[in-house]
């Protein structure tokens, strides 16, 4: 019974001592913004690669690519090169296309 007791004390001081640091560190969290010095730079290279320059830039590069790999007599270097330029063309393009393709504006709605 006494082992009861001293375990039902010591949850009620844990959830206890939780919550209280819980209390105390949300206006902490909350107060804290996202300026760091890095993000402004990141946001105009992020918007610079979602724009439509970039989009008509992925699709030429992903359909010249395409046709290169079909019809052209490529073989070590030259296909593995591109590979690569085709793979970035299409991760590029992913950003912008595939992103509001499915709805997602690529952030978090509170």
């Amino acid at each position: 019974m006494t082992r009861t007791l001293t375990c039902g004390y010591r949850f009620a001081a844990t959830a206890a001592s939780t919550l209280a640091i819980s209390l105390m560190l949300a206006p902490a969290a909350h107060a804290s913004g996202s300026s760091m010095p890095w993000e402004a730079p990141l946001e105009t290279v992020l918007q610079s690669i979602e724009g439509p320059v970039v989009k008509v830039v992925a699709v030429i590069i992903i359909v010249f690519t395409g046709i290169t790999l079909a019809f052209g007599d490529t073989s070590g270097g030259a296909r593995r090169f591109i590979q690569i330029i085709f793979g970035l063309s299409i991760a590029f393009a992913a950003s912008s296309f595939f992103l509001s393709f499915f709805s997602f504006g690529g952030g978090a709605l509170v």
